[in-house]
């Protein structure tokens, strides 16, 4: 839930610049527009990347990837 979170607040804060670049181009642009949009960024990339390290690997692949370790490819070079 949390990573879903932290990837909402990326794309807000993404989206804000824009609304700050509209509002700059009629002249009435409020530059804590601009801060809060990045601080929202900022807090976003930090869930994202703290809940990223947290999340256990998914079962896809499962089967592939152990298939791939008994081989001896470790998926670097041929």
């Amino acid at each position: 839930m949390l990573f879903r979170l932290g990837s909402a607040l990326i794309l807000i804060g993404l989206l804000v610049p824009v609304v700050f670049a509209l509002t700059l181009s009629i002249r009435q642009a409020d530059p804590r527009v601009l801060l809060a949009g990045a601080g929202l960024a900022i807090l976003g990339l930090l869930i994202h990347r703290r809940v990223r390290h947290d999340r256990p690997h998914a079962g896809r692949f499962r089967t592939l990837r152990r298939r791939l370790s008994t081989s001896g490819w470790a998926g670097g070079a041929c």
